[in-house]
């Protein structure tokens, strides 16, 4: 069984219900291990929306990181993803923080996410559920990410899982 780290964000509809339903849909196929806290975020690139919830699961899966991808997309669009504004708003985001400790570059999957470095809605969430997870690239712990990031955006506890 792999360990997996997803983070799940939402800002269009009920927010919280779109990410208890995403967590259900992932129930169904995988071992659901810890649902961080959500968390209020603002948006980082595309600005003009609405604040995001976000958190972070821990899975254990059979799954390939390829097909963990696609089962996925399939949950996001069972929510009603749309796909209309690059970084806009969305009812559902499914991103694969890390795979175990898996390093891939492939056209449509970038593990660990490329960007988690800099995203302290998803590094204080990951923070909360394993603190000392290593960054296989970066050879820091979550934790140290975190305090190496600058004043990133508001992130606040917006209620217990």
């Amino acid at each position: 069984m792999n360990n997996v780290f997803i983070g799940i964000g939402s800002n269009l509809g009920d927010k919280e219900g779109n990410i208890r339903k995403a967590v259900d849909f992932l129930k169904e196929k995988c071992n659901v291990i810890k649902v961080s806290s959500l968390y209020k975020a603002e948006p980082i690139d595309y600005k003009d929306q609405d604040m995001f919830l976000n958190c972070v699961i821990h899975i254990k899966t059979d799954f390939s990181a390829k097909d963990l991808l696609v089962f996925l997309h399939s949950i996001e669009n069972r929510l009603g993803r749309e796909r209309n504004i690059v970084n806009g708003p969305r009812t559902i985001d499914l991103d694969i923080l890390f795979y175990d400790a898996l390093v891939l570059n492939d056209t449509n999957l970038i593990i660990p996410h490329p960007r988690l470095h800099e995203r302290k809605f998803v590094l204080v969430p990951l923070v909360e559920i394993t603190p000392d997870f290593m960054h296989p690239i970066f050879r820091k712990s979550v934790t140290e990410l975190l305090s190496e990031l600058d004043g990133e955006g508001l992130v606040e506890l917006y209620k217990k899982y």
